[in-house]
C-alpha cells in the first residue's frame, strides 16, 4: 500500500512580551490560522525523493542509492550514536552533493532548506523504532506550499520543520496517521521541528516549534519552558503585512544598546511588559465563555494598546506601521506590531461579530489601498493537523 496523505502545519504570532523575552520576561505567543501544507505521496518504482517547495520556487532531488550509501556510512562510523553528529554529517554530504551537480550554488535559503529535509528524513531513519537497518526503497514527492512570508516573524522555518518531521516520521515507522496526536509522539515531532530551526537559526528558543505543534496559546519564558493557556476559543485577529523586510539580529542589537545607555530606564519597560502579560492571561483564559465578553474585549484592546506604546517607547516601530496603526486606530480598531518590529506584521484585534460590521471592511479596504497585505484569520485555534489526500 503506497503512502499518501497531508499535513497541515500552522505558524505563529507573539502576542505579547516580544523582545522582553530577550531578557527572560514571560511571553504570549499563539498559533495563527495560516500555515504550510505539505502533500506526500510515495511513487511506485521510484528511486527518487523530489521535494517542490513554491516558497523558494525551487525542487530538490535526493537519490534514494546516495542517500541510503550515507545511511550506511553515518552507521559504520557511528555505531552507537544515533544523531548526535548528524548535522555535521549532514552539511557535509550536501555540500559534496551540490559540488558535484556542477551548476551555481543555490541560494542560501535553498540549501538550508536541503540541508534541512536531508537532516530530518536521516534522523527518522535512523532513530526508527523498528529496523536498526531501515533504508529507503520507494521514492516519493513532496510538495510543499506556505501561505507564510519567510522571515517575517510568523514563524514560517519552525512551521515548515514541522510539516516534514511528521512526514518523515510517518515514513519511517515512529507512528501513523492516527497516533500522531499522543502526548510523546507530539513531543517527537516538536524535537525534530526544533531540530530543523537549529538549521535555519542557530539557536533558536523552540517557541515557535512548540506553538507550531501544540497550537493554541503559551505562555514561554527563556530557559525555563512553556505553560499552555486554557482558553475557550480563538481570537479573531487581522494580520497587516506591512511588506518592510528586517533583520531580527539587528533590531534586538540595536534595543541591547539602549539597554545599555539607559539600563535602569529599559528595565522598567521590561518590568511593565511582564505585567502586561500578568494582566493578559486571566483576559484570554475567560474570554469568549459569554460572560461580559465585551468588556473583557476592550480591556484586551487597551493592553494591545499599551503594548504597542511600549514597544514604540524602545525604538522598534517604522513609518509603514504608523501607518498602519493610524488607519486602524481612526476606525476603532486597536493593534500592535508582533515579533521584532522595525517592519513585518501587525495584529489588529477584531470583535465578535466583525463581519456584519461596515466599519470592518471599510478598514479592509483602506489597508489594501495603501498597499499592505491583508489576511483575516485567528489566534489560538489547533495545532498541526495530519489529514487525507485526495487526488
Amino acid at each position: 500500500m503506497l503512502l499518501k496523505f497531508q499535513v497541515h502545519s500552522p505558524g505563529k504570532v507573539i502576542l505579547h512580551g516580544e523582545h522582553a523575552v530577550v531578557y527572560h520576561r514571560p511571553a504570549l505567543a499563539a498559533v495563527v490560522g495560516l500555515g504550510t501544507t505539505l502533500k506526500f505521496r510515495q511513487l511506485e518504482a521510484s528511486q527518487v525523493a523530489s521535494f517542490q517547495l513554491e516558497a523558494l520556487n525551487c525542487t530538490l532531488e535526493i537519490q534514494l542509492a546516495e542517500f541510503n550509501g550515507f545511511l550506511a556510512e553515518f552507521r559504520s562510523k557511528y555505531p552507537s550514536d544515533s544523531t548526535a553528529n548528524l548535522l555535521e554529517a549532514v552539511r557535509a554530504e550536501v555540500s559534496k552533493q551540490l559540488e558535484r551537480s556542477g551548476g551555481n550554488a543555490p541560494k542560501q535559503h535553498t540549501q538550508r532548506a536541503f540541508i534541512s529535509i536531508y537532516y530530518l528524513l536521516a534522523g527518522a531513519v535512523l532513530s526508527a523504532p523498528g529496523d536498526k537497518k531501515l533504508t529507503l526503497q520507494t521514492g516519493f514527492q513532496v510538495q510543499v506550499d506556505s501561505q507564510l512570508t519567510v522571515g517575517a516573524g510568523l514563524g514560517s522555518s519552525a512551521s515548515f520543520g514541522a510539516a516534514l518531521a511528521t512526514t518523515f516520521l510517518i515514513l519511517a515507522g515512529h507512528f501513523d496517521r492516527d497516533s500522531y496526536l499522543s502526548e510523546a509522539n507530539q513531543a517527537l515531532i516538536s524535537t525534530w521541528a526544533y531540530e530543523s530551526e537549529r538549521v535555519n537559526h542557530g539557536t533558536p528558543s523552540g517557541l515557535d516549534n512548540t506553538v507550531c505543534t501544540y497550537g493554541g496559546m503559551l505562555r514561554y519564558v527563556k530557559g525555563q519552558g512553556f505553560q499552555s493557556l486554557k482558553i475557550q476559543k480563538p481570537l479573531n485577529i487581522l494580520l497587516v503585512d506591512s511588506r518592510v523586510s528586517r533583520s531580527t539580529a539587528d533590531i534586538v542589537a540595536k534595543v541591547r544598546h539602549l539597554g545599555e545607555a539607559f539600563p535602569q530606564l529599559i528595565e522598567a519597560i521590561w518590568q511593565a511588559c511582564e505585567e502586561l502579560v500578568a494582566a493578559a492571561v486571566p483576559l484570554y483564559e475567560s474570554f469568549g465563555n459569554a460572560q461580559d465578553d465585551s468588556s473583557k474585549f476592550e480591556q484586551l484592546e487597551r493592553l494591545f494598546q499599551i503594548n504597542n506604546d511600549l514597544l514604540k517607547a524602545i525604538g522598534v516601530s517604522h513609518p509603514k506601521l504608523e501607518q498602519i496603526f493610524t488607519i486602524a486606530f481612526k476606525r476603532g480598531f486597536f493593534s500592535k506590531l508582533t515579533g521584532a518590529g522595525a517592519g513585518g506584521y501587525v495584529i489588529v484585534l477584531l470583535p465578535e461579530n466583525y463581519e456584519c460590521n461596515e466599519v470592518y471592511w471599510k478598514l479592509k479596504e483602506e489597508l489594501e489601498s495603501a498597499g499592505f497585505g491583508v489576511h483575516v484569520t485567528t489566534a489560538g485555534g489547533e495545532g498541526l493537523r495530519v489529514s487525507s489526500l485526495e487526488d
